[in-house]
């Protein structure tokens, strides 16, 4: 259990907290729905696919089908970790709008749910063009965690919200490492199932690392959260993700070490003389491959080894 601890720690999935939003989401969908939509009277009807084909693929975040009033609509929601350029999520936001009504033909509630408390303070919840005969106007909700009361969630019974507690705002003068691990003792002390208990743990330590460098909670990575069905989902895609990695690193420092090879043997061939090994330190110290392929077909080409050496000397500076 220890190293499988030290294994998830080491090897978070860059992508974690898309994984989390998604996982909490998919545990609670309808009450979320009417919690973040504060639709009271919508119904869920299905999960959508996500993938939108165009020429390349998009990936939405969640999209259901649901009713509202007896009207059947679509509920797209955005969970947004990166602090991205308002420009880029209003691209994104008309993108999915165009896409969705020509994959559904159906109205469209979209909701931007920023994880972040220093993010999406300039996003103005529309996409507006103002143009004779062509004005277009498509409006969204922008919902900032950081501005929910985070005590409330407990104290009102709100199971689905408590996951994204650690983001809300913490009771007044509390800081926000001491946030987090009051909302682990709260989770720890509810009268729940233990495999909810154990994913509520791991969501909240998980999200928790958007506010505090994750070594700062990492007392809390013990106990029964250890057992939950998300921490071995994250735990294994961590190590996949770091495999792969490793093999896409592993593949470029061998085509570097090839290549390098190829260059001293060029050299070799044409001018046969001993110093060209002594040129190894200074090639091995060039990251770029691109450069490295450059230089080895430079190698084919020149007139001297000296004439190489001014090259690579020019080149390394």
């Amino acid at each position: 259990m220890q190293k499988s601890l030290h294994d998830f720690f080491e090897n978070l999935p860059h992508d974690r907290f898309d994984i989390v939003s998604k996982d909490i989401f998919g545990t609670f969908t309808e009450d979320l729905l009417r919690k973040l939509t504060n639709i009271p009277g919508l119904k869920f009807v299905a999960q959508l696919e996500t993938e939108l084909p165009t020429v390349e693929i998009r990936r939405m975040d969640t999209l259901s089908k649901a009713e509202v009033d007896g009207r059947e609509v679509l509920v797209h929601i955005e969970f947004q970790v990166s602090r991205e350029p308002t420009s880029e999520i209003l691209k994104r936001k008309v993108g999915y709008f165009g896409r969705c009504f020509e994959r559904y033909g159906l109205p469209i509630l979209s909701f931007t749910i920023y994880l972040r408390s220093d993010a999406g303070g300039n996003d103005p919840g529309e996409y507006s063009q103002d143009f004779p005969k062509h004005n277009v106007l498509i409006e969204y909700e922008v919902i900032r965690l950081s501005e929910f009361d985070g005590q409330s969630i407990f104290d009102t019974n709100q199971t689905s919200l408590m996951a994204f507690t650690p983001l809300m705002q913490p009771p007044e003068g509390v800081s926000g490492v001491e946030w987090i691990e009051q909302c682990h003792q709260m989770t720890l002390e509810l009268p729940l199932a233990s495999d909810l208990q154990n994913n509520l743990l791991i969501w909240q330590w998980i999200l928790s690392g958007l506010i505090v460098d994750p070594a700062e909670i990492r007392h809390l990575l013990e106990g029964p959260m250890l057992e939950s069905s998300t921490y071995r989902y994250i735990l294994q895609q961590g190590i996949e993700q770091g495999i792969e990695q490793g093999i896409e690193q592993g593949i470029e420092r061998g085509a570097r070490e090839s290549t390098i090879e190829g260059i001293l043997e060029a050299l070799e061939i044409q001018f046969s003389e001993s110093g060209v090994q002594t040129l190894k330190p200074m090639l091995e110290s060039i990251e770029d491959l691109q450069r490295l392929k450059d230089l080895r077909r430079a190698a084919m080409q020149v007139n001297s080894l000296d004439a190489f050496k001014t090259l690579l000397a020019a080149n390394g500076s």
